[in-house]
């Protein structure tokens, strides 16, 4: 009698073990098999985003020229440039070129700003054109501004993942944003290149009716016409700088807006 009893005990333990083996067994299955759709599925988005990216190649290369985008590493994944911008906002990693490139942009915009306050020299009468000084350093300032949140953007990896969190398995994406990124590119240089001309096309007709800063700065170090071309031609980069950091950051808001409509 005992001996049957401790048999049947033996045996409901044997099976209470099998059992929970088959339950140990069942469960990592299923963990692994969710961890591989996770992985497919990261991998997928992964793609998309960065065929998302090649897309708007055209933008994005035009504005990393003028120092408005860079990338400071690959992320693998939204969620992980989510991850990492949340840990580690505002640490600072490695200097790639573009990054040393755009720094060395923005402070050349900002110590440029500067010279446009040189407007406001000797004696001022009330007229159109007093009244136009504080509408130029307002508008350079907001250009001076418009680049700092962009480069702001790039480095906090903000930029990046606007970029990567867009519509991304939407039917026929990557040609749509393609075609919209190469129109808006081409517009935005048809801009910089006009804003250019209305700026070198005065100096050809008459060099006293140039821009203000260049002759101010020009008469104030006496520099001689031969030299004083070589400025000239660093402030007409400095006016394509300006252009651009006004006709990108537009057309990069027309992309992220028509991603929500």
């Amino acid at each position: 009698m005992l001996v049957g009893i401790f048999r049947c005990n033996r045996n409901a333990m044997e099976a209470t073990e099998i059992d929970e083996k088959r339950d140990r067994v069942r469960r990592a299955v299923i963990q692994l098999e969710t961890d591989e759709e996770t992985s497919a599925r990261q991998k997928r988005t992964t793609l998309a985003a960065d065929n998302i990216l090649k897309s708007l190649s055209p933008l994005i290369n035009s504005m990393r020229l003028f120092g408005l985008y860079f990338s400071r590493e690959t992320f693998e994944s939204p969620s992980a440039t989510s991850q990492l911008s949340q840990k580690h906002i505002g640490r600072c990693y490695g200097w790639s070129p573009t990054r040393i490139y755009a720094t060395i942009i923005l402070v050349v915009i900002w110590v440029n700003s500067v010279r446009f306050h040189t407007v406001f020299y000797g004696i001022d009468t009330l007229g159109v054109e007093l009244l136009m000084k504080p509408a130029l350093i307002s508008s350079v300032l907001l250009l001076v501004i418009l680049h700092t949140a962009y480069y702001v953007a790039s480095h906090t990896g903000s930029l990046d993942r606007v970029f990567r969190q867009m519509n991304l398995f939407a039917r026929d994406i990557y040609p749509k944003y393609s075609r919209r990124a190469k129109v808006l590119t081409v517009v935005c240089w048809t801009l910089v290149a006009f804003s250019a001309l209305c700026y070198i096309f005065p100096m050809f007709i008459n060099w006293d009716y140039s821009d203000e800063t260049l002759l101010i700065f020009v008469n104030t170090f006496h520099i001689v016409k031969p030299y004083a071309y070589v400025v000239a031609a660093i402030f007409i980069t400095l006016e394509l700088q300006h252009a651009a950091s006004w006709v990108f950051p537009q057309a990069t808001k027309n992309i992220v807006y028509s991603n929500r409509t």
